[in-house]
């Protein structure tokens, strides 16, 4: 049967809930809008082109460090929607809670559609 436009469901991103007691209590990690997947992705491929002299193996480390707080700083959000830190502060939570970062991170990619061993992977 051909829908009709009220009978349309409204799309959701997907998110999750999760336990963040560094940061005082719970966060909720959804799923990237697809503008912001595909702004990210530019940032990211445009970040691994060598700059001043570098290789390209250099470049994609230095972009590398950029793709996990950027990740969490669109995906984690508090209770209005809105992200919970800065990508700087996400680079300093890292530094202090590495494991729960990259659980976070996870959560994030998945929630994203990406598979998160094929991230590790590249």
């Amino acid at each position: 049967m051909v829908i009709n436009r009220k009978s349309v469901r409204k799309p959701v991103l997907p998110q999750q809930v999760e336990p963040c007691e560094p940061l005082g209590g719970d966060v909720v990690v959804r799923g990237l809008l697809m503008s912001k997947r595909m702004e990210l992705d530019d940032l990211n491929e445009k970040a691994a082109k060598p700059v001043d002299g570098e290789t390209e193996e250099e470049a994609r480390t230095r972009a590398g460090k950029l793709v996990v707080p950027r990740m969490l700083h669109a995906c984690v959000v508090d209770d209005e929607g809105m992200p919970v830190m800065s990508m700087d502060d996400w680079d300093v939570f890292g530094g202090a809670h590495r494991q729960l970062t990259f659980h976070l991170f996870g959560i994030a990619l998945r929630l994203s559609g990406r598979d998160p061993e094929a991230v590790r992977k590249n």
